[in-house]
């Protein structure tokens, strides 16, 4: 490949790896380290194509069957990520309020703005210590930056664990790792950047490339368990708690269709498959969400034989930034785990989830 066709893909680097590396959009967090949640906010300075994927069999969600592929509008203003599980759908309003005192909406004759927006929840270790309080939403609305967006503990990834498949004690102690928010960027060249945000909270553990658990499921000594190790599993209860990871794409090339931007979504929902084992379980709620700034109308104008405006030439072109994608949703949910920091929880094996850089 000519050099500026090599993909560079940038996790913590110097540059801004986030989804504010994106023109004309800002992130916001409200953190909570003493209920163990939170919420994150992605506003767009003007109504942006979204696409929408769902998977596993928990899914929560607020505005997303707009976004499916047979109807007839796909633009949004925003996006969310909550934690509280449905408890948590309810900070849709108050984003919605803040929107409309900044007229960030729909403008219907001279003094109504209909905001428009998607999102959807976790279910976080917050939910064992207090209700989810709508006023996040605000808060994060209220902390809206064009600044790199804070991986790790914070927003929606404040109370969030990876490998929650088995419990200790007689299924009264939380064995998981602590997860959080993590970012990746993929830069294509010729200007293409491809963004990722992943709310890490699955019920699977954190795999690496080589196969090695990077967060996850522990033993009474301290040992990864895998899922499939597993003969019979030791619940809390019985209880059938819902875990969910939650990844958000952003790109600055205009893929013209909503079943391009759909297709996109599906593609990138691979990192997923790749970083998270089991995923998609009937207790996972996973998503990914896809969005574009559509700076870029003509992408890679320096390979326009490649590049054609037909529809097979289309598809191609969505099959590469899919792939970006995936990759950065692969590293987004690394980051998600590197990022993060160990908690305390009454009801944690030895009352700590030890975050990944504490644990090796």
């Amino acid at each position: 490949l000519n050099k500026k066709r090599q993909k560079h893909i940038y996790i913590n680097d110097m540059i801004n790896n986030t989804l504010t590396a994106l023109d004309g959009v800002r992130v916001g967090h409200s953190t909570h380290l003493d209920r163990l949640t939170g919420c994150t906010v992605i506003i767009f300075d003007k109504p942006m194509p979204v696409a929408y994927k769902a998977y596993g069999g928990a899914v929560g969600a607020f505005n997303t069957e707009s976004l499916r592929t047979d109807k007839t509008d796909y633009h949004e203003r925003g996006l969310f990520v909550a934690g509280g599980s449905m408890q948590g759908l309810m900070c849709a309003s108050e984003i919605m309020k803040c929107m409309i005192d900044d007229s960030q909406g729909q403008k219907i004759g001279e003094s109504v703005i209909n905001p428009s927006i998607s999102g959807a929840i976790v279910w976080d270790k917050g939910m064992d210590i207090a209700p989810f309080d709508p006023i996040y939403g605000k808060e994060a609305y209220e902390n809206l930056s064009k600044k790199p967006v804070e991986n790790g503990n914070f927003g929606a990834g404040t109370g969030t664990t990876v490998g929650d498949f088995r419990w200790l004690e007689g299924g009264t102690k939380i064995g998981s790792m602590k997860a959080g928010i993590g970012s990746a960027r993929v830069d294509l060249g010729n200007g293409i950047i491809v963004c990722a945000l992943s709310v890490v909270n699955a019920l699977g553990n954190v795999i690496l490339p080589n196969g090695d658990i990077l967060a996850g499921n522990r033993d009474e000594y301290n040992k990864f368990k895998e899922y499939s190790d597993l003969q019979d599993f030791v619940t809390n209860n019985g209880e059938n708690k819902s875990n969910t990871t939650i990844s958000i794409v952003g790109i600055n090339v205009d893929l013209g269709t909503r079943q391009h931007y759909e297709k996109l979504a599906h593609i990138a929902s691979h990192g997923q498959v790749r970083a998270i084992k089991p995923v998609h379980t009937s207790s996972d709620g996973d998503t990914v969400f896809v969005f574009s700034n559509r700076q870029i109308k003509d992408p890679l104008n320096n390979y326009a034989q490649y590049f054609q405006e037909t529809e097979d030439q289309n598809y191609f072109k969505v099959d590469i930034i899919g792939n970006a994608a995936a990759d950065a949703v692969q590293e987004s949910i690394y980051d998600a785990c590197r990022s993060a920091q160990t908690i305390k929880l009454h009801n944690a094996y030895r009352g700590l989830i030890p975050s990944s850089a504490d644990y090796f």
